[in-house]
């Protein structure tokens, strides 16, 4: 859990540890996800201000890293869903600072050209965590769905939907996903 905050230069500048609540709920879903394997759906809920960010990171990294009794990955990839690009970015630098690892996150931000190209290609590599708005996730809900049938692949979907209006069609192809 601890992160180190650290400046242009490398030094750190400040030490993150999780609050009581984020602590209880991180460690509360590793057990049930342990317990219950994938394609379960869970809820949790953070009020404004709670650090929904971090709880997010650090769920993020947990569940990529989790193996089963018998040492098999239970999920191949995470997917971040969020709904504004704005959060977006938060989530993006937050799961970056979670990171020990270099390559293990993936955000898609279209630099290179196509968003749903460039998550397609995200999901179907052996990225850990990949990130995206709402927006791109449609592209490549075909992905997602040849993936695991073809090659076995599981995918942890976190969904931040504090500010989203759930009614647009994003929210209904991801909402078709998750079912």
């Amino acid at each position: 859990y601890l992160v180190t905050k650290r400046d242009s230069k490398k030094k750190i500048t400040s030490v993150l540890f999780p609050r009581y609540h984020q602590l209880d709920a991180t460690r509360q879903l590793v057990k049930t996800v342990l317990a219950e394997g994938s394609g379960q759906k869970y809820l949790i809920q953070h009020s404004a201000g709670s650090g929904k960010t971090n709880s997010i990171a650090w769920t993020a990294h947990f569940l990529s890293d989790l193996h089963d009794e018998n040492n098999q990955k239970i999920f191949s990839t995470v997917l971040v869903v969020s709904d504004r690009n704005v959060l977006d970015n938060q989530l993006q630098e937050a799961i970056f600072d979670f990171e020990r690892i270099s390559g293990v996150v993936a955000t898609i931000k279209g630099e290179g050209g196509s968003k749903s190209a460039e998550l397609a290609e995200a999901l179907s590599s052996d990225k850990k965590i990949v990130v995206c708005t709402i927006q791109t996730f449609p592209f490549a809900l075909k992905a997602v769905q040849e993936l695991a049938a073809t090659q076995g692949k599981r995918f942890a979907v976190i969904a931040d939907e504090a500010h989203s209006s759930q009614s647009g069609a994003a929210a209904t192809k991801l909402k078709q996903l998750l079912s």
